[in-house]
């Protein structure tokens, strides 16, 4: 790369920043020392030949680039088909996967949380397994055989409710 002096008059030093050579020519440069590139953007103004509805009009087109804009379909009257087209396999594909070996890849934490609630280890356990697991700990914890105590009321709330969720996420994700 060959060295540059810089533009500005009187000026000996090295010039490493480049500049546009005006508002109308962007892609021309000339070069300055950090100086001189200093006062050149202290003084630079992009809009200084414009009036003001220029200025407002470019402002307007700097919000989408200033690329070319229209109406959704106007060029493409078969817009929405190949759009809806796009759709269609995109979701469609979901249904090629079975809701059980989808369902094994979306279990969140609060079904996570459930299981751990009513002590189950094992993420894959068939309903049949929760639901006398269930079972159990609501014997154990129902006022109508230990009796009324407020520890278990809260720990039966609790069990209740993971209960629901683990129900609520095999009807979500059943075998077809």
């Amino acid at each position: 790369m060959t060295q540059q002096k810089c533009n500005s008059p009187e000026c000996n030093l090295f010039a490493e920043y480049k500049a546009p050579l005006s508002p109308d020519n962007l892609r021309q440069y000339q070069w300055f020392c950090l100086q001189h590139i200093k006062e050149y953007n202290k003084n630079w103004n992009y809009f200084e030949n414009m009036t003001a509805d220029e200025i407002e009009t470019f402002i307007e087109n700097d919000i989408i680039g200033h690329r070319k804009t229209q109406k959704i379909g106007a060029a493409n009257s078969d817009y929405f088909n190949k759009t809806n087209k796009i759709r269609e396999k995109l979701f469609n594909s979901f249904d090629e996967i079975g809701n059980k070996e989808f369902s094994s890849t979306l279990l969140g934490s609060e079904y996570i949380n459930a299981l751990a609630e009513l002590n189950i280890n094992d993420k894959s356990a068939p309903l049949e397994v929760i639901k006398s697991k269930f079972k159990d700990i609501v014997k154990q914890l129902h006022p109508d055989t230990v009796g009324y105590k407020e520890e278990n009321i809260e720990k039966l709330k609790k069990v209740l409710e993971s209960y629901k969720i683990i129900k609520n996420h095999y009807e979500r994700f059943k075998p077809k």
